[in-house]
């Protein structure tokens, strides 16, 4: 039996326990009777009314002394794993967050890379803006994003046509020489949106590193669904460069949803330690709801 330190106190407060009261159980059917032993001593009860007991969370906590993280801990090493990956919904980001610490930097970045794509750039957009994730990207990774099918040929147009004049001239000139210069921004719209799309394309294709760069920050500010198109391993690549530390400190702006997972990937001893984290009352109502058996098993036994 797992030899939690029960609270003697509050379950001889709660049967009214007397010495005569206890002489009067001698008298009693010993199947009707179940006695507790603990560390902390032992106590005898009526079995029908302790089964009762048992479906008040707030007496169970009580009771079990769940607020001590030893308490919780030594009930959580009799869950299987697949009951442990039960508890950790009821855990906070932050909590959940709290248990990465455990994995390797390399595991660590393998987990962030399998989360959906949108979650890693919400990781990102905390600490960088789409240049620097741009400024790390290989010119094929820019190619392949400009070449998607996804890509809109009017939001293309809404960048160029918000460029200032100057950007504008500078780009046209480099890719069309001089005549370019006394032209005005309607002439380079019109010139653009009249492109063939083999010629469009080769037009973006062209652009100098920065520009590039430039033009494809402009559009996913225009549309943040473009943002989607890239490899999670590129968008979280200036990520992975923190120190670890900024990185876990990071973490709690995920859902539980999707730090759960990452937690299940811990060996289950280190899942155990983690989700000891639970609020003591939550435990208690998950103990009654979800695992009775457990709970009068350890105390039974």
């Amino acid at each position: 039996m797992i030899e939690l330190n029960l609270d003697l106190a509050y379950l001889s407060y709660y049967y009214a326990l007397s010495t005569k009261r206890i002489n009067q159980y001698a008298a009693r059917d010993p199947e009707n009777l179940i006695t507790l032993e603990t560390m902390a001593g032992a106590v005898t009860l009526d079995r029908e009314e302790f089964m009762k007991l048992m479906q008040h969370p707030s007496k169970v906590a009580k009771i079990l002394q769940l607020e001590r993280p030893k308490n919780r801990y030594l009930i959580l090493r009799n869950l299987n794993e697949r009951d442990l990956a039960k508890i950790l919904p009821y855990l906070s980001s932050e909590q959940l967050a709290w248990g990465l610490q455990y994995f390797t930097s390399e595991k660590l970045e393998a987990l962030i890379n399998k989360l959906p794509t949108e979650q890693v750039a919400t990781l990102v957009f905390q600490h960088f803006g789409m240049m620097d994730i741009l400024d790390l990207m290989e010119d094929d990774k820019m190619n392949k994003f400009l070449k998607s099918d996804k890509l809109e040929k009017q939001d293309v147009m809404k960048y160029f046509a918000q460029l200032d004049d100057d950007k504008f001239r500078n780009i046209m000139m480099k890719q069309f020489g001089g005549s370019m210069e006394n032209k005005g921004r309607g002439e380079y719209l019109k010139m653009i949106d009249e492109m063939n799309p083999d010629k469009f394309l080769e037009f973006l294709m062209n652009f100098d590193r920065k520009d590039k760069m430039e033009l494809i920050a402009g559009l996913c500010e225009i549309e943040p669904k473009y943002i989607l198109e890239f490899d999670n391993e590129d968008l979280s690549k200036p990520f992975m460069l923190m120190d670890k530390d900024k990185i876990l400190k990071t973490m709690p702006i995920l859902d539980p949803e999707f730090l759960a997972p990452m937690i299940e990937e811990l060996p289950p001893e280190l899942i155990q330690v983690v989700a000891t984290q639970i609020d003591p009352e939550i435990f208690a109502e998950i103990l009654v709801q979800e695992f009775p058996d457990v709970l009068m098993e350890m105390l039974l036994e």
